[in-house]
């Protein structure tokens, strides 16, 4: 496995592990909270295991940057627009099927976000071969 392929393994790795913070918490919550607002805090803890995750161990990124954070803010909502804009295309395209629908908005997302977080939020130094 070259790195390229190591790093989109890592990738899907910690797209698993965040899910299962994302719905474990969201799980937790709609027993005392109104399902949006449990909604709106898991994904925000999502979001913060998605940034720490993929900046310290999916692309090795250690230096400390406000502008990387901004530029995480901006991908990460790009990408939920794009989830939920491309889920709700499907949806009406394939007469209602959910499961569809989420197939594709996630893969498309996860590509997405992949190439994101690679070369424009978690840019880092680099080092000539």
């Amino acid at each position: 496995m070259n790195s390229q392929q190591y790093q989109i393994f890592k990738f899907l790795v910690s797209g698993v592990f965040v899910l299962g913070i994302d719905v474990g918490i969201y799980t937790l919550l709609i027993h005392w909270l109104p399902h949006a607002v449990s909604k709106e805090i898991s994904f925000t803890c999502g979001g913060i295991a998605t940034y720490l995750v993929n900046k310290y161990w999916t692309f090795e990124q250690k230096t400390a940057s406000s502008s990387e954070v901004g530029r995480f803010v901006i991908g990460n909502g790009s990408a939920l627009i794009l989830n939920v804009g491309t889920n709700e295309l499907v949806l009406r395209a394939s007469g209602g099927q959910v499961l569809v629908a989420l197939a594709v908005a996630t893969t498309l997302t996860a590509v997405y976000t992949f190439f994101v977080f690679k070369y424009w939020v978690f840019t880092g130094p680099r080092v000539a071969p």
